[in-house]
């Protein structure tokens, strides 16, 4: 006699689970993650905490998962809504990908909240925060630099030139440039002309890591060795987190998490009516 054999199904969860999403990093600035992982778990304790990271590199040597690994495994264990809260800054290629990998994936309803900048008061409040850290005009000059894209199509190209535009029309000793892409740094270095003063680099990143270290302050062509070429004494400002000194990329702004939270409190209220 034939046995059928029956596999119970997972009990389906009533809640959506949460996934927070990053491109990652190897470096010590992923301290950063955890804080916001603190602040998530404290504010929704009945909810589900997942994190995916979107670089293949990444992932290949810390061995985190993808996006597509996480969902997987929430549908696995009866999930069958999520909010996935990516920790980007500009609306471009990368969320778009994201938002397509998501809202494809079989067996689960997925509601990606909005990027850091994704509407343009967000961008004002955005400058409102980080603003407390320039430095007078009296002072020197402060340079907002940003990761950038070598796409010339893609779409967070917008909010680069518009965020160029903003600063330009709010305060007269901010520029804002990229490591690639526009604005670039070299019409920036144009502008500046020669002089004495003090430059102050602010990461306009997430996570202050590879390339603030290389980028904007390592020993080759940075940032930091073109601007003492022209006479500038070079800041990057750094913050005490747990013992260690970091330097202070957007992660470290405690307003700047509340942003995150904001994002992802509208997408929890959201996904009700999916």
């Amino acid at each position: 006699m034939h046995i059928k054999k029956y596999r119970r199904r997972t009990k389906l969860k009533e809640l959506p689970a949460i996934v927070l999403t990053a491109f990652g990093t190897t470096k010590r600035g992923k301290a950063v993650y955890q804080l916001l992982d603190k602040l998530v778990r404290n504010e929704f304790k009945d909810y589900d905490v997942s994190w995916a990271f979107t670089s293949e590199i990444i992932r290949e040597k810390t061995g985190d998962p993808g996006i597509l690994q996480t969902l997987a495994s929430l549908e696995q264990r009866g999930f069958t809504r999520v909010v996935v809260q990516p920790l980007l800054i500009f609306p471009g290629t990368e969320y778009d990908v994201l938002a397509d990998s998501c809202q494809s994936f079989p067996g689960l309803r997925a509601l990606v909240g909005e990027t850091l900048l994704h509407r343009w008061h967000f961008v004002e409040e955005v400058l409102d925060i980080i603003s407390k850290d320039f430095i007078s005009p009296e002072d020197g000059i402060n340079l907002l630099v940003a990761h950038g894209t070598p796409l010339s199509d893609d779409s967070a190209n917008i909010v680069y030139l518009g965020l160029d535009h903003l600063l330009s029309r709010r305060f007269s000793n901010v520029s804002f440039c990229s490591v690639e892409g526009i604005p670039d740094r070299e019409g920036v270095f144009r502008w500046l002309g020669k002089s004495r003063l003090r430059a102050r680099l602010i990461p306009f990143m997430y996570v202050a890591g590879r390339h603030v270290e290389e980028d904007l302050l390592g020993e080759g062509d940075s940032y930091k060795n073109r601007l003492e070429e022209i006479g500038f004494s070079v800041e990057c400002l750094t913050v005490q987190h747990q013992g260690e000194r970091f330097h202070k990329g957007l992660g470290f702004y405690e307003a700047i998490r509340e942003s995150f939270l904001d994002r992802l409190r509208r997408s929890l209220d959201l996904i009700k009516f999916c």
